[in-house]
């Protein structure tokens, strides 16, 4: 199922910029609608239809693609329907894809429910509805304690005579949290003339939320309210905690990531092409064929990046003592000069990512390759190990506004610490992922240490993943188990093939079998609720009870405890309620042993 999320915000003469650009808790209004969006795991993808530019702006930083509104549809007599028609449908033109409903997302209403988008969503397939919306209880305005004024003279708007709040009839208002809409009722299929909310179809379906559920920020009191709930859930833990707010802002290339998300899998060709770029294009084949979201692969000069004495280490040596090389490898930048690709080669492999609907990425080993990855559109930048430290290469990075993903081999506490308080410094800290990883190649069982993947989350707040440089299938599941995010594993066309890293890498079918083990986990893992799932119902239909007559029961007949039992299955009446049944009167004739329900009383 294809389900598109919308946020609808614009600059009419509401003044959108300062409705959703102002400052609530430190933070853009809008940004928290961004939130919830990016944090759905029922949401194919999520877009920003908007005519404001600093909204949009924010938005493109966010990595949400943003749909610029025309003239005709930023006005205040533009309605909700013909928005959102406009967005869905530059998204599947965009995409060659067909949406089967539509999350409909306003972006001045920072407050909502945690996990209220994928509830409506969930809401609508299991009930077969048009459209699911939230909606909250109305308390202090009901309509039965509204008055008109005819002079001074109170008039009763309804002819109720009611005084007692417990006495009300239960009305409901749109809350404004969310409303999920099937496309066929969306585009008109099944519009009624005269109903202004024809887009939402007729079977209409509501949650019912807490009124503090949504707070729809129209002028300085609501700002104040809302500021006021967001403070007291960050304070209590209710809800979004800071940790949570930043894991799930995060978006690589449209694909959320964080705790909670589908697990980000990098399959690291490295430098595993050997200087050839035909091998590099199969290499994007087989990382797409496997089911990894991104391959990566790595952008340097040999003769920036070493010096013409620096060694090669103890495993490159190892690993290129019995390769048959023309020529002697006895430094770093023998053995890497010859591993280079050119500028024109890696968009050559960017073309083919994009045609095999795989992400690229590369680490970049100097500011100039910092420059290239942004010209050739790559949706993060990767720093390695080695330059956690490096400052200028750091500060290159952050500036390009895009995620960073940095891992932390072979550094120390006090390193990774410095090195995250300078990324923050340099305005990273929310599109941040590290990376635990241990430098040995490969990296032996015992010391992959995959306790530290939630040592570094709880330190630093930020998304963690896992740069797992063992030879094994199973350490990626185990990985999320621990709690990664995000993984990256090297892998060849060749184990037996001349270059550094082959040996420790997987082959094309061990990637496949890694990427399966991580989805198998995370399958798994699921999302933490506490209690019964959708599989669990046939067992619970068949074992729990529900009330039965104890004996025959005439249609009149006034019902006594003694008259009922509880039996299984468990599909009628369930038997906590058997005491609610006494006193009822049976509608029918209901013969012994028969299963009741609410229809048979009165």
């Amino acid at each position: 199922m294809v389900t598109l999320g919308v946020i609808i915000a614009r600059a009419g003469s509401k003044g959108l910029p300062d409705k959703c650009v102002r400052d609530l808790c430190g933070r853009a209004v809008i940004e928290y609608t961004f939130d919830h969006a990016l944090a759905s795991q029922q949401l194919t993808a999520v877009v920003f239809t908007t005519d404001s530019q600093p909204a949009a702006a924010i938005a493109r930083q966010r990595g949400i693609e943003v749909i610029d509104r025309p003239p005709e549809l930023a006005t205040d007599t533009a309605t909700v329907d013909a928005v959102a028609r406009h967005a869905v449908e530059r998204w599947e033109a965009k995409n060659d894809r067909r949406v089967d409903a539509v999350a409909l997302l306003y972006g001045n209403i920072p407050v909502r429910a945690e996990g209220l988008i994928d509830r409506a969503i969930e809401h609508l397939v299991r009930s077969g509805a048009d459209s699911v919306r939230s909606v909250a209880p109305v308390t202090k305005q009901h309509p039965d304690w509204v008055h008109r004024l005819d002079g001074d003279r109170m008039v009763q708007f309804r002819a109720n005579s009611i005084y007692r709040r417990q006495d009300l009839e239960p009305l409901y208002y749109h809350d404004g949290a969310v409303a999920v809409v099937t496309r066929g009722a969306l585009f008109g299929a099944l519009a009624t003339p005269d109903d202004h909310q024809s887009f939402l179809g007729h079977d209409r379906r509501a949650i019912v939320c807490h009124p503090e559920d949504a707070v729809d920020i129209d002028g300085p009191v609501d700002l104040c309210l809302a500021e006021a709930i967001l403070r007291s859930r960050t304070a209590t833990g209710i809800a979004d905690s800071q940790l949570s707010i930043v894991d799930c802002r995060l978006s690589i290339g449209g694909r959320r990531v964080g705790p909670g998300q589908r697990v980000f899998v990098i399959a690291e060709a490295g430098v595993n092409h050997n200087g050839d770029a035909e091998t590099a294009l199969r290499m994007v084949d087989a990382a797409a064929e496997a089911g990894a979201d991104a391959v990566k692969f790595q952008m340097f000069r040999a003769a920036d990046l070493t010096a013409a004495s620096a060694p090669l280490a103890v495993y490159q040596r190892a690993a290129t003592a019995h390769q048959h090389t023309a020529t002697r490898l006895d430094s770093q930048r023998d053995m890497l000069s010859g591993l280079e690709l050119s500028f024109e080669e890696f968009a050559r492999i960017k073309r083919r990512c994009d045609e095999r609907r795989i992400l690229f990425l590369a680490t970049p080993f100097g500011i100039s390759e910092v420059s290239r990855l942004v010209e050739l559109g790559a949706p993060a930048i990767k720093i390695a190990s080695t330059d956690l430290t490096n400052d200028e290469l750091l500060t290159a990075a952050a500036a390009t506004g895009l995620p960073l993903i940095v891992s932390t081999g072979a550094s120390t506490a006090d390193e990774i610490a410095e090195s995250v308080k300078y990324m923050a410094q340099a305005g990273a800290s929310d599109r941040l992922i590290l990376l635990h990883c241990v430098s040995c190649y490969p990296a032996p069982i015992e010391a992959i240490n995959l306790r530290a993947i939630g040592a570094l989350r709880a330190a630093f707040g930020v998304p963690v993943g896992f740069s797992d440089h063992t030879t094994s299938t199973s350490t990626g599941g185990w990985a999320v188990a621990a709690g990664a995010c995000v993984l990256e594993k090297h892998f060849t066309l060749d184990c037996g093939a001349e270059g550094p890293d082959h040996a420790m890498s997987l082959t094309p079918n061990e990637l496949a079998a890694y990427i399966a083990a991580v989805r198998e986990a995370e399958s798994a893992l699921g999302g933490g609720a506490i209690g019964m799932c959708d599989d669990e119902r046939e067992v619970r239909d068949a074992a729990r009870r529900s009330v039965v007559a104890r004996v025959d029961i005439a249609r009149g007949t006034c019902l006594e405890r003694t008259m009922l039992t509880a039996k299984r299955p468990g599909t009628g009446i369930p038997s906590p309620r058997l005491s609610e049944l006494v006193g009822r009167v049976a509608a029918m004739d209901i013969p012994s042993d028969t299963v009741l329900s609410w229809d048979m009383l009165r």
